[in-house]
């Protein structure tokens, strides 16, 4: 795009091009994923193997846009996407958080020193509070929200003909985790499965490059959980009743997963059933209900 941007200024003459872009500072770059999708990879204290987190400018490349996830907490990272909204030929009219985890939100300083515009999210706290089925309107573009809890009871995404913000409801590189408590499996399961029903053109997440089978990676995510979440009840079922000894049997077939978050996950399952009333908490153990 810069390439052929340059070539109308300068009389398609690709000699003059090439010396301008080798001359001029490259500085920061963003990737445009698809049209009126731009990221900007922000380094962040995120799950590993991930070490970032995506920020993205979603809207009309030349009209009214958002910052999707400006998750700085340091100067380098808000430069990055301050240089990237400038560059931006449209205009910035809000900042939208997926959800409050803290690898997706800026330190409020240096966002409001980079940025005036409202905060929207699913947040009570939030300038402008989003719902379910609300269409945003950027320019040319429309972007419906979609409320995803399960992950986080706040989460958000956004669809549009260009594809969906996940958020944080699959990721490129890594896993999803479900927090316990905070989250909902059962729930989570039910918002892929009704992001897959969407049929979504291109996946945009959180974490990891962009995903190009939506369609194959949201069967994958139900299918695991879905699997996994079978084993957790059959464990209970034959008599392991310690959540590390229901870990250690659900998760036999992944022996490389770290065992603190194989717990971490398990819990989540269990509570889930306990929920729909599957199981049941009996002293320091768990019991089918």
């Amino acid at each position: 795009m810069e390439v052929e941007r340059c070539l109308g200024l300068m009389g398609q003459d690709m000699e003059k091009v090439a010396i301008d872009l080798e001359t001029r500072m490259p500085g920061r770059r963003s990737i445009l994923f698809a049209h009126g999708v731009e990221v900007v990879p922000i380094r962040t204290a995120t799950l590993p193997p991930a070490d970032h987190t995506n920020c993205y400018l979603v809207g009309d490349p030349e009209g009214e846009f958002i910052v999707v996830d400006p998750a700085f907490r340091h100067r380098e990272g808000m430069e990055a996407v301050a240089e990237a909204v400038e560059r931006h030929k449209g205009e910035l009219v809000a900042v939208f958080y997926t959800h409050g985890h803290s690898d997706h939100l800026a330190d409020d300083g240096l966002l409001k020193e980079a940025f005036d515009v409202p905060v929207w999210s699913a947040s009570p706290t939030a300038d402008r509070v989003l719902k379910d089925g609300e269409v945003l309107q950027l320019g040319n573009q429309e972007w419906t929200v979609i409320h995803t809890p399960g992950h986080h009871p706040e989460h958000l995404c956004l669809i549009s003909n260009s594809g969906l913000i996940a958020g944080d409801m699959v990721a490129g590189i890594g896993t999803i985790l479900i927090p316990p408590g905070e989250g909902d499996m059962i729930t989570y399961i039910s918002q892929l499965e009704r992001l897959l029903d969407l049929d979504p053109h291109l996946i945009f997440p959180s974490h990891g490059p962009v995903i190009p089978l939506p369609s194959r990676t949201l069967e994958h995510y139900i299918r695991h959980r879905s699997i996994r979440h079978d084993k957790v009840l059959a464990a209970v079922e034959d008599g392991n009743s310690n959540l590390e000894a229901i870990a250690i049997v659900s998760y036999q077939d992944t022996p490389d997963a770290h065992p603190g978050l194989a717990v971490d996950q398990t819990l989540s399952h269990l509570l889930s059933h306990e929920k729909d009333g599957n199981v049941k908490r009996v002293d320091d153990g768990w019991v089918r209900a």
